[in-house]
């Protein structure tokens, strides 16, 4: 398709992305556009997570996935979740009462899903 567009995002944002996507009731099209990379991305998550926890880490945060959209349509899919997504964390860090490092850890997720959101304007 000739107006194919590409996202390059940490494995992280895909996540994030991707289960505020599923949680719909009616799940936006792009979840199915790239719901098989997700599918084999969540499997090797698990594996790590039981297995591996530097490996873990080191996907979750120093891996992109290298994505495709075709339209804007999708491009507000994206756009949606990820306004969700920032909602429910603006939310979790007024009530938080957590200690510094998950407040600092929130607030350096909602910043860089800010710029994602802001770059797909």
């Amino acid at each position: 398709m000739a107006n194919k567009r590409e996202l390059r995002i940490t494995v992280w944002q895909f996540v994030r992305i991707m289960v505020s996507l599923e949680a719909r009731r009616t799940r936006p099209l792009v979840y199915d556009d790239w719901k098989a990379a997700w599918q084999e991305l969540d499997g090797e998550l698990t594996r790590l997570g039981h297995d591996d926890h530097a490996a873990y880490s080191d996907l979750m945060m120093n891996q992109e996935v290298v994505l495709e959209f075709s339209n804007d349509k999708r491009r507000g899919e994206i756009r949606a979740a990820l306004e969700r997504v920032m909602q429910r964390m603006k939310q979790e860090l007024r009530v938080a009462q957590s200690g510094k490092e998950e407040r600092r850890s929130l607030k350096f997720e909602l910043h860089e899903l800010s710029e994602l959101h802001r770059t797909l304007k």
